[in-house]
């Protein structure tokens, strides 16, 4: 993925954070609204970067906050850091890309109902 392309996707998705934590403080949850879009964009991700490629995108922008917790860092054998920067993330990404990335089996709502009720103990 470009580098352009890939800055401008991490924007939509920061922008979009901050709105629903803006939203969800007004007493306004669009979490399930937006849940549906945010599992797209995971999935498109995995399929270009692989499963860790999804997991360090995912801990940069979450984790890491967007990359601006110093305290969060990932580094390599030699305790070079890595992903400080987006710049760093994508190259990252696209070094060590994998093509091992599966769609999550959903489940029926007859799975769902059991592990709940594993869950729960009902």
């Amino acid at each position: 993925m470009k580098l352009k392309v890939f800055k401008e996707i991490v924007a939509r998705l920061k922008e979009q954070d901050e709105i629903l934590d803006k939203t969800y403080k007004a007493g306004i949850d669009l979490t399930n609204l937006l849940e549906p879009v945010q599992v797209a964009i995971s999935h498109l991700i995995g399929s270009i970067y692989g499963k860790e490629g999804l997991d360090t995108f995912d801990w940069w922008c979450h984790e890491k906050e967007w990359g601006t917790r110093a305290d969060m860092t990932m580094t390599d054998k030699d305790g070079t850091e890595l992903c400080k920067t987006i710049e760093d993330l994508h190259a990252w990404l696209e070094e060590n890309a994998t093509d091992d990335y599966k769609l999550p089996k959903r489940l029926t709502d007859e799975e769902r109902l059991t592990m709940l009720k594993n869950m729960f103990g009902c």
